[in-house]
């Protein structure tokens, strides 16, 4: 059977719109997990975090994390017997499901959290911490075997 040119020309624009619907249909799929929620209060608030970085950034020692004993031991830089208020953001990027915060409330410069809380698998630690009046901020990514 032979096509006539025009006929070939309207197979090519219905192939051409059966694949942008195909495309639309698919992009309707996709599955986008926000970083956070309230995320335009958080950037009002970046300041604060900036600065709490540079005090950070001026420490003389840096904030250590280790796998101790099916623990993940945090040691925080600052002399013992200090008082440190906070909170630890497990964040996954993989997985919203798999984030969770541990609360510092008038803990020493060693804090330790179960492995069990965890999956195996890539997490940033992003620490916010408070000793006396000052505000300290550091985010670190670690492996949890």
């Amino acid at each position: 059977m032979k096509f006539n040119w025009g006929t070939k020309i309207g197979i090519v624009y219905t192939a051409f719109v059966v694949f942008i619907l195909g495309m639309v249909y698919m992009a309707f799929g996709e599955k986008f997990d926000l970083v956070t929620e309230d995320y335009y209060a958080q950037e009002i608030a970046f300041q604060e975090k900036i600065d709490s970085k540079n005090r950070y950034a001026d420490l003389d020692s840096r904030l250590k994390i280790k796998v101790e004993e099916g623990n993940l031991v945090l040691y925080f830089p600052h002399e013992e017997g200090v008082k440190i208020n906070g909170k630890i953001n497990c964040f996954r990027p993989s997985d919203e499901s798999k984030d969770f915060i541990e609360e510092l409330k008038g803990s020493s410069t060693k804090h330790s959290i179960p492995l069990k809380r965890f999956v195996k698998g890539k997490y940033t630690l992003k620490v916010d911490w408070k000793v006396g009046e000052k505000h300290f901020y550091d985010e670190q990514i670690i492996i949890i075997p």
